[in-house]
């Protein structure tokens, strides 16, 4: 079985074990389990979104081998000086669009929104269970592979800890928001704006970047202008997942034109109805930190950790990046 163990050097959580297949699953080696048609292939749908006809537009399901399985306790417990503790929280499958073969920057700023307004419905319904601190929308889109990774579909992890990458981003926000009384990627947009040229695409509403230490070549940083820490209360309107959905396209069809392989991340606020490690930290989150999506092309020269030690080597600045994606010209 799967399980959580904690890394007491690095202080970072490990899945490990064999993950084990759900009973309502059935393998295909030929057909498309997300192709309409298909549904039984699939577990039950938790979730869809219906068109007019009553046909699904976007669908959701558990994965069919789960990381995270909604029953049980977290069970943390000590094995001598180490941690453990059961992998409970939820492994759902998106599959954001009936057409098989078209990627997500393809699809109409209506059916993007359709897809983002899935992803807020998830993370409100996951958050309403007090044993997950935190909600984690992931995609990586590829070209080639089996024909279930063809299909245009994300990943929602609900889990009873905060990831690590996460966590580090709201330990230094606190820490910015400590000195200064100021959100520290308030403070990054002001100055981004004033000498743009780190900043790929820009609208009332949201602002995309390169960020000035990105990790990898042409990492874009979708974030809203106005200052909101949670995802899920941010896009509670229709008008405002259509204006992110249109944003969105245009920021994922630029670096398309750089690689169809692409990595994308939602960072939001923890479950602050959960509980916390540091809860006088956690006080503050609604004004210290900001919800963001983190997007980046996959390259065949992708370039790693040096040596393992924790160093990104990046060869493309944040300035040469943005300027070559703004240069970018896309189909009216």
């Amino acid at each position: 079985m799967v399980e959580l163990r904690l890394d007491p050097v690095r202080q970072g959580w490990v899945i490990t074990g064999k993950r084990q297949p759900m009973s309502d699953s059935v393998d295909s080696d030929t057909r498309c389990a997300f192709c309409p048609g298909n549904e039984s292939f699939t577990p039950q749908p938790i979730y869809q979104r219906l068109d007019s006809d009553g046909a699904w537009k976007v669908r959701v399901f558990h994965d069919r081998a789960p990381l995270f399985h909604v029953e049980g306790r977290t069970g943390s417990e000590a094995e001598g000086m180490f941690d453990r503790m059961n992998a409970v929280g939820a492994h759902e499958i998106v599959v954001e669009t009936r057409q098989h073969g078209k990627t997500l920057a393809e699809l109409s700023p209506d059916e993007i929104a359709d897809v983002l307004e899935t992803y807020r419905d998830r993370i409100i319904d996951l958050k309403r269970d007090r044993r997950f601190r935190y909600v984690s929308v992931i995609r990586r889109q590829r070209r080639g592979g089996p024909a279930c990774e063809e299909h245009s579909h994300s990943q929602i992890l609900a889990t009873p800890l905060v990831p690590q990458l996460v966590e580090r981003e709201l330990r230094w926000s606190l820490y910015h928001y400590r000195r200064k009384q100021r959100c520290i990627f308030c403070d990054i947009l002001r100055q981004e704006t004033k000498s743009p040229t780190r900043v790929v695409e820009e609208d009332a509403d949201y602002l995309s970047l390169c960020p000035y230490a990105g990790r990898f070549p042409y990492e874009v940083w979708v974030v809203p202008v106005a200052h909101n820490s949670s995802f899920e209360q941010d896009l509670a309107a229709r008008p405002r997942l259509l204006s992110l959905a249109a944003f969105l396209k245009i920021n994922l069809l630029r670096l398309q034109k750089v690689s169809y392989r692409l990595r994308l991340a939602l960072h939001t606020e923890p479950n602050r109805a959960s509980g916390a490690l540091d809860p006088e930290g956690w006080q503050t989150i609604p004004d210290d930190f900001h919800w963001h999506l983190e997007i980046h092309p996959e390259l065949d020269e992708d370039l790693q950790l040096i040596d393992g030690e924790g160093f990104y080597f990046n060869p493309i600045s944040a300035e040469e990046a943005a300027a070559a994606l703004r240069k970018i010209e896309l189909e009216p």
